[in-house]
């Protein structure tokens, strides 16, 4: 905690996901674009009235809103993956911001619709695809899939892969992986309202009463 650091707090928080060869790693890029990502005052769409549920609840809590950004991220590595979110918000919006995060990442579990899903790999496949090519691009992706992969993997059974994940899939990969699940986190900035772990470890599951 640093209340010097001026008024905006900055927060991570992960959960344990999947290396780069399990078969579930798509399923995990396809949930990062599910929970997406949102910056206050830009992007074509105001978040006010986005059709992803994350981004409208952060966009409208408190008529304000409750964080200035947030993006979910996803990486993988040769035996092990981390799956989360990172947050800057007002440091009076720490608490709002992080329920609203990890309610989120929970409705991955427990209530995911066909369009959420179909908009996120259309988001997916637009980020894989649509970047300018060049030689060194090329060469850099290779690079990566020789590195995870052992092998090239073409742009044609990447979109096989993401084609084929559909709303239950993205349920039971988030109830095995992410439903009361450990979390790591690290946090920057005055902190008033951050929880403590243990309540951000019993947020990783829903409570039904």
């Amino acid at each position: 905690r640093n209340d010097e650091m001026g008024p905006t707090a900055y927060i991570a928080l992960g959960f344990e996901s999947v290396p780069w060869r399990s078969p579930d790693a798509v399923t995990f890029m396809v949930m990062q674009a599910i929970i997406g990502q949102y910056k206050k005052g830009t992007g074509l769409v105001p978040g006010t009235i986005s059709g992803n549920r994350v981004i409208n609840a952060v966009a409208n809590k408190m008529g304000v809103g409750c964080a200035e950004s947030y993006e979910a991220f996803c990486s993988f590595y040769r035996d092990t993956g981390m799956f989360g979110f990172y947050i800057e918000c007002d440091e009076v919006a720490v608490e709002h911001a992080i329920g609203e995060l990890m309610f989120g990442v929970n409705l991955l579990s427990f209530s995911v619709t066909d369009e959420e899903v179909e908009r996120a790999k259309r988001e997916l496949k637009a980020r894989l695809f649509s970047t300018p090519t060049s030689a060194e691009a090329a060469c850099a992706e290779l690079g990566g899939h020789m590195l995870a992969y052992g092998r090239g993997i073409p742009a044609a059974e990447m979109m096989l892969r993401i084609e084929a994940v559909d709303a239950e899939e993205i349920k039971r990969v988030a109830w095995k992986y992410l439903n009361d699940a450990e979390v790591a986190t690290t946090a920057l900035g005055p902190l008033h309202g951050m929880p403590q772990y243990y309540d951000l470890r019993r947020g990783s599951l829903m409570h039904r009463y």
